[in-house]
């Protein structure tokens, strides 16, 4: 993905939303998923699949633990929302619409009903973007490519501390999660890419930067739903004793020309709706081997249940 800007990165759920002014200190250490109360009655036996989920509510938390300020919009929306204290003052005593941190979103008692419309299917599994995560920090490959590093900052890269953020598909995953979805990390399928065949759903979230064991897996499934754009963009090489990962090709590297390292046609066809982040025509359009959406929808994701229906109900089988 190009370098956005910094404004993109403050979530559209707030624009032109005038917020009533009251605060809640939330606590969440029972409220994640719906565990207590299942979405889904029919769907309550014990997946015999291994999978990430622990990993992945470890990282919304870790990434999402001073989001704890409720707020209430006067508009209905699908999902309660969670400020930091800092954002919580920008929006309403500063009128600074533009957040400088993460929100995080919770399920709605209200809405049980028809969260159970859109709850995970059987046998869908999302990847969780690790590798990609761990290329957005700083310093890490943007460092680079803005030319601010050299090629220290795309070689031997951590990814021992994954974040959630715009760029890792920070409202997706928490709404997938919150749905029940099971998850793989990156790391999980570039050790074991059989794993993706005991699925008959792969649904990718921003998963940019992924390995050739990984893109080879992913590429052949026969049902593959992209959830953003710009996924199987570059390849890079990962020690999985070190937790580390290195850039090998993509993204104008190592010679300018390269876009996608794979050369991956399917990839370079929808390339460029990685652009539109406001989805206002959002569409699935369907390819080889499944589905694509045609915009990067992390800001609105939370704001339209039918996208999380039509990931439920495509299908290439």
């Amino acid at each position: 993905m190009s370098n956005f800007p910094k404004t993109v990165f403050c979530l559209a759920i707030v624009v032109g939303v005038i917020v009533v002014g009251f605060v809640i200190f939330s606590n969440f250490e029972n409220s994640s998923t719906i565990s207590s109360e299942k979405i889904m009655n029919d769907n309550v036996a014990v997946k015999k699949i291994m999978n990430d989920n622990v990993a992945v509510k470890k990282i919304i938390d870790s990434s999402l633990s001073a989001s704890n300020v409720q707020f209430v919009p006067r508009l209905e929306h699908n999902f309660n929302f969670f400020l930091t204290p800092g954002d919580y003052v920008r929006l309403t005593e500063q009128g600074i619409e533009e957040l400088e941190d993460e929100v995080r979103i919770e399920l709605k008692s209200d809405m049980m009903e028809e969260y159970d419309l859109i709850s995970a299917p059987d046998s869908a599994v999302v990847i969780y973007p690790t590798f990609t995560a761990a290329a957005y920090s700083e310093p890490g490959f943007y460092t680079f490519f803005r030319d601010q590093c050299d090629e220290s900052c795309i070689t031997d890269l951590s990814f021992a501390n994954p974040t959630l953020h715009f760029t890792s598909s920070s409202i997706a995953t928490q709404l997938l999660y919150l749905l029940e979805y099971d998850f793989l990390l990156d790391e999980t399928v570039d050790k074991n890419p059989e794993i993706l065949k005991n699925y008959d759903k792969i649904i990718l979230l921003h998963n940019e930067y992924v390995t050739k064991k990984m893109f080879d897996a992913i590429s052949t499934h026969p049902n593959i739903i992209y959830l953003f754009p710009n996924a199987l963009y570059a390849e890079i090489d990962v020690n999985h004793d070190e937790q580390t990962q290195t850039l090998i090709r993509g993204h104008n590297y190592p010679e300018f020309e390269i876009r996608n390292g794979f050369d991956y046609e399917i990839e370079q066809r929808f390339h460029d709706y990685e652009y539109d982040t406001d989805c206002i025509d959002w569409e699935f359009i369907e390819f080889e081997n499944g589905y694509a959406l045609n915009c990067y929808p992390d800001l609105m994701i939370h704001t339209d249940l039918n996208i999380a229906l039509k990931v439920k109900e495509l299908t290439k089988n």
